[in-house]
């Protein structure tokens, strides 16, 4: 069995499809989508519309609830955009998944808004371990994504990794997303995790953002997909 988990979509339309087309080639049986459909790029719409249509899985993102809430003034583009039948749909997904596979105990998350802060690759040991244990349900293997930068590490505890972002990568440019081989189940199997890195049309997606009349921070975000550097500074504990 092959899972792709693929995460902040961000409205990056090229990236998505480059996307699709990886997974496809690469065989894998099921999509779970671990959130951040939209915002920040130009093409809400059709990454919220995709996910969706190909995921099985779907969980909700700092960003999903913050535009579905209309948490936010500045992000009345994506309001208008996406239409209220979209912003419900974003506004009621479950916030994590858990699962049994290969006989390890499965926990997925986005991150923030579970989180209470960014968890990235700088973060204290101790943020990585509490993240294997919610209300004394105990995990060997976390997946998550939120900061937009792919890692794993073995730990104590078992296995953690962020599946990068697709749309909106910080580090190596690009389109970035994760992939499990296994068995569904609680009996131990074989078990593996890829970390996929693949080039996209980001000339391309620039000019979608530049065609974009009124996306709010335009200029950061086409910095962002140029250079894979964050627009503001990465805070020691997130934020």
């Amino acid at each position: 069995m092959r899972i792709a988990l693929v995460a902040d979509l961000h409205g990056n339309w090229p990236a998505v499809q480059a996307m699709e087309r990886d997974i496809a080639r690469r065989g894998a049986e099921e999509i779970y989508c671990l959130g951040d459909l939209v915002g920040k790029g130009p093409s809400s719409d059709k990454t919220c519309d995709w996910a969706f249509a190909n995921c099985s899985v779907i969980l909700g993102g700092n960003w999903d609830l913050g535009v579905a809430q209309r948490a936010f003034p500045k992000d009345e583009f994506y309001w208008n955009q996406l239409g209220n039948a979209r912003l419900q749909k974003l506004a009621a997904l479950p916030l994590e998944h858990h699962f049994d596979f290969s006989g390890l105990h499965v926990r997925l998350l986005h991150g923030r808004p579970v989180t209470p802060d960014l968890v990235h690759p700088e973060s204290e040991r101790a943020e990585f371990e509490q993240l294997f244990e919610r209300d004394g349900e105990q995990f060997e293997l976390v997946g998550f994504a939120d900061c937009h930068g792919q890692f794993e590490r073995s730990l104590r505890r078992g296995y953690i990794f962020n599946t990068g972002s697709v749309g909106n990568a910080i580090g190596r440019t690009g389109v970035h997303y994760a992939l499990i081989e296994g068995e569904m189940g609680p009996s131990r199997a074989p078990f593996a995790l890829s970390l996929i890195h693949l080039d996209y049309d980001v000339e391309a997606a620039l000019a979608d953002a530049l065609g974009a009349g009124g996306l709010p921070g335009a200029q950061a975000y086409m910095n962002e997909l140029k250079t894979g550097v964050y627009s503001r500074k990465m805070p020691k504990n997130g934020g």
